[in-house]
């Protein structure tokens, strides 16, 4: 047990760091790649994130009878195509940059509507907000309303009970912080937009929006589990969940490079680690959730119908945003488990325990609003726990790692555009999706381009970026990509 903690708490110092990170990179390049579509649930991202991570438990050698695959279903608010925003006639917006939509949105199809503010910082009463807001259906109008958070705050009512309250219609809410999106399993009456805030002021008379949305029913998800049987049957297990935000209409995703493709990819990391070892004391388990951006749902069917013997688990270590511990290691629920917790810090001297952070999940998730770190930090812990299980997160303390958009149509257009965790110049970026599209697009046209024809692409005539494109896109293959579309 003790060597067990010992090594997949420190696994970057058993290696020297720059193999753990080569090791990790092209999976984490993969994973962010065009193909998998954010992993979320337009062109089947998710699912072909499941056929990679089994693809992966396959090519190491892990038998076919010890990778388990769980389907479930649940529905998603999805925005398959048109996401385009229009000011004052002529100032084309860019998504993800200038706007994003609520994932809970209805479609918007608005020709042009005039821009009107309402002022919500009277308002005292949840009586006083649904008269309001039933009064907001002119349907000339496109109705701001500022101060929408302050009013949630003060009146203790979550932003998103307030926005089921607004009628059919067309509604903007100005930002001043960084967007982040997220996945709703329902769809509004309303059309809702956020727009940064310095776009939205007096000088804008005019909006015309075209967004596709369609609510997905029985949207087909999958959870995957491998199994390292050991000496006994007791099993250690590993989880980290690898759905992510997915794509905001035809040519914006999100790749979820930190969250969680890091912690995914630590964690097959670790499973080819113990499959390497002939004598490991426990039966070791790797769990790859999905659902856990639409509210934990593959975790929560998972404890709902087990494919293994939970009451079998001694220790259950969930990976999620993975640093590479410079400045130590974060462990959520170290107060809750605090026998388990000194026992890590007992085999792990070499973790300067100044920076470890002893959190419960209240105190957690404060912390990570004072460091500003843009993720979700509940992730499949509290079905664990109801469960019966001791569950510990471990999360490596990161500086400046943060998901961003990506929109390939508009790159151009950008100074700079992050993905892949690095900073490319919008050109290079733009190369680099353009030519990993085109080896997708040359294997819809033929069956044997991944055997053949990828084969025979002369490096020699790529430029960098597009040598770095056809790696990655090897590195796929390699790892079992089928290419085409995922399992239905």
């Amino acid at each position: 047990m003790r060597k067990l903690l010992l090594i997949s708490f420190l696994l970057i110092n058993l290696k020297v760091k720059g193999q753990i990170i080569a090791e990790l990179k092209p999976i984490i390049d993969t994973l962010c790649s065009p193909y998998y579509a954010g992993r979320g649930y337009i062109d089947k991202g998710c699912l072909k994130a499941a056929d990679y991570l089994t693809s992966y438990f396959q090519s190491i050698a892990i038998e076919d009878k010890n990778i388990l695959q769980q389907s479930y279903h649940f529905n998603v608010n999805t925005f398959p195509n048109s996401m385009r925003v229009v000011i004052n006639d002529n100032q084309l917006l860019k998504p993800g940059i200038d706007f994003i939509v609520d994932a809970a949105s209805a479609k918007a199809h608005f020709n042009k509507k005039i821009v009107q503010h309402i002022a919500l910082e009277k308002i005292q009463h949840r009586d006083s907000i649904v008269l309001l807001f039933n009064s907001l259906c002119n349907h000339h109008y496109a109705y701001v309303l500022d101060s929408l958070e302050q009013l949630s705050n003060k009146l203790f009512i979550k932003k998103d009970e307030l926005l089921k309250l607004l009628p059919k219609g067309l509604f903007i809410i100005p930002s001043s912080k960084k967007f982040i999106w997220d996945v709703a399993s329902y769809n509004l009456k309303a059309s809702v937009i956020y727009i940064k805030e310095e776009l939205v002021t007096s000088t804008t008379k005019t909006i015309k929006v075209d967004i596709d949305q369609k609510l997905e029913h029985n949207c087909k998800q999958k959870n995957i589990v491998a199994v390292i049987p050991g000496k006994s049957d007791s099993m250690l297990v590993f989880s980290a969940h690898y759905d992510h935000l997915g794509k905001m209409g035809k040519d914006t995703y999100f790749p979820g490079a930190s969250d969680n493709a890091s912690g995914t990819a630590m964690m097959l990391l670790l499973a080819n680690y113990y499959r390497k070892q002939l004598n490991n004391k426990y039966t070791m388990v790797f769990i790859a959730f999905s659902g856990e951006e639409a509210g934990l749902l593959g975790s929560h069917f998972f404890i709902e119908h087990p494919l293994i013997d939970l009451k079998k688990i001694i220790f259950l270590t969930n990976i999620d945003i993975a640093g590479d511990a410079t400045n130590g290691i974060t462990v959520v629920n170290g107060s809750v488990f605090k026998n388990q917790f000194d026992e890590i810090r007992a085999v792990n001297p070499n973790v300067n325990t100044t920076d470890l952070f002893v959190r419960t999940m209240r105190a957690y998730v404060k912390q990570t609003r004072d460091y500003d770190f843009s993720f979700k930090i509940i992730d499949n812990l509290p079905d664990f726990i109801q469960g019966g299980t001791n569950t510990i997160a471990n999360v490596g303390k990161i500086k400046a790692l943060k998901d961003e958009l990506t929109n390939e149509l508009q790159a151009k257009k950008l100074q700079k555009v992050h993905i892949d965790n690095q900073v490319f110049e919008a050109d290079k970026v733009n190369d680099y999706h353009n030519f990993y599209s085109s080896l997708d697009k040359k294997f819809k046209e033929d069956k044997n381009f991944l055997s053949t024809g990828l084969l025979d692409i002369d490096r020699n005539s790529l430029n960098d970026n597009q040598r770095k494109a056809l790696d990655d896109y090897k590195m796929a293959y390699a790892s079992g990509y089928k290419g085409g579309l995922a399992s239905d």
